[in-house]
């Protein structure tokens, strides 16, 4: 007499076999990462057993699949705590920061403000919000997050140092905005309209300290852009760590001026040099499509990458354009959040040139020699005041 399979063998089965799948699956990306590691052995670097890790959690053929798996699992269960990071009150995710020590990154500003004082040239350091707002943190019973207390100390040590400090999170108070609304859901950074609102309080700030710094107000005005947004398009960094069923996606907008431009967008570490209208130059739409979520990272959309050293030329007063630029020129030390600041500003100034200390390998003094700007600005998220990106206020090496 022949027995029936029950539901309880035939899912016993489909998990072996999906344990054999899984397992043949790996073969690859486990051969790959141990061939990188006896490669760099042959060529003298040290014993990195992580390489076959890495190259086997970035390379296996289903691990967005899986990833999203779990993460929708995860959601089911009621779970806020996954891969390191948080799911919000209000659905956001994000990460949560230890209390540091912000007394030498201070210093190390504040004597960079004295050495371009001392050549006539103005510092202003820029402090871009955390995720987190410290009046509503919206985090699960028990965490806590000293993302603000940390920027609280560190505002308070550069302006005892009578460095210049504008503070967004102070704008977005006085504004009486939603904080969390500046920000993607599935991502730490925030949003191009958000870069165009600070954009506006930069320059506001710069015309304030001097009159020759007054841009055109149609560049700063959202209502001189058009809006395409593009539907659940973005999966953030948190987003790709938990997968879209755990958080969801993100709407992305790209923003493109309604008038005229004409820049200059080079970048020689990167092989960049792009010519032509804002979209032809600071805009990079391939990185709105793909096929795989987890591998297109639409914030890349404004300016395509992080540069170690970018410059913008901007040539609408010599080609007589309706609006037009302000002639000085701007030096800026920048984080990733500078991606949807990059294109507004490259609008308002001559020259621009942009500088990220993570992978910087010049002199600062040398740049700040050859450049000659009419104002720096140091513009940063609170993550950077991380004791791990300490390199990023090392503006004397």
């Amino acid at each position: 007499m022949k027995k029936k399979v029950s539901v309880r063998h035939l899912t016993a089965i489909l998990f072996v076999i999906l344990l054999m799948v899984n397992f043949l699956l790996g073969l690859y990306p486990f051969a790959l990462g141990t061939f990188r590691m006896l490669r760099g052995l042959a060529n003298g670097e040290d014993l990195d057993v992580s390489t076959i890790e890495y190259t086997f959690n970035d390379s296996f053929p289903t691990k967005g699949l899986l990833i999203t798996a779990n993460g929708g699992i995860q959601r089911l269960l009621g779970v806020r705590y996954l891969n390191n990071r948080y799911l919000l009150d209000n659905g956001h995710l994000t990460y949560t920061i230890a209390p540091y020590d912000t007394t030498q990154v201070a210093r190390n500003t504040a004597d960079f403000a004295r050495e371009l004082e001392e050549r006539g040239i103005p510092l202003v350091y820029v402090n871009a919000p955390f995720k987190i707002y410290g009046k509503d943190p919206q985090l699960p019973v028990g965490v806590s997050d000293h993302s603000n207390e940390n920027a609280d100390r560190f505002v308070s040590l550069l302006r005892q140092q009578n460095v210049q400090v504008l503070d967004l999170r102070e704008c977005i108070e006085a504004e009486g905005l939603d904080h969390y609304s500046l920000f993607y859901k599935t991502d730490h950074h925030w949003t191009a309209e958000t870069g165009l609102w600070a954009v506006g309080k930069i320059t506001d700030y710069l015309q304030e300290m001097d009159k020759a710094f007054a841009v055109d107000s149609r560049i700063t005005d959202p209502s001189g852009y058009a809006h395409t947004v593009h539907k659940k398009i973005f999966l953030g960094s948190a987003g790709r760590r938990v997968g879209p069923w755990f958080a969801g996606k993100d709407d992305l907008t790209v923003l493109e001026p309604g008038f005229d431009t004409s820049l200059r967008f080079y970048s020689e570490s990167a092989g960049v040099d792009r010519r032509g209208t804002y979209s032809q130059t600071v805009l990079f739409p391939e990185k709105l499509t793909g096929s795989n979520i987890f591998e297109t990272v639409a914030y890349d959309v404004y300016c395509g990458q992080n540069y170690a050293e970018l410059r913008v030329r901007n040539n609408s007063r010599e080609q007589g354009l309706e609006v037009q630029s302000t002639p000085r020129r701007v030096l800026m030390f920048t984080d990733s959040f500078s991606a949807v600041l990059i294109p507004f500003l490259s609008l308002s100034y001559d020259e621009l040139c942009f500088i990220d200390l993570r992978y910087y390998e010049g002199t600062v003094s040398d740049l700040v020699e050859e450049f000659r700007p009419d104002a720096v600005l140091v513009a940063y998220n609170i993550g950077a005041l991380e004791e791990s990106n300490s390199n990023m206020f090392a503006f004397q090496k």
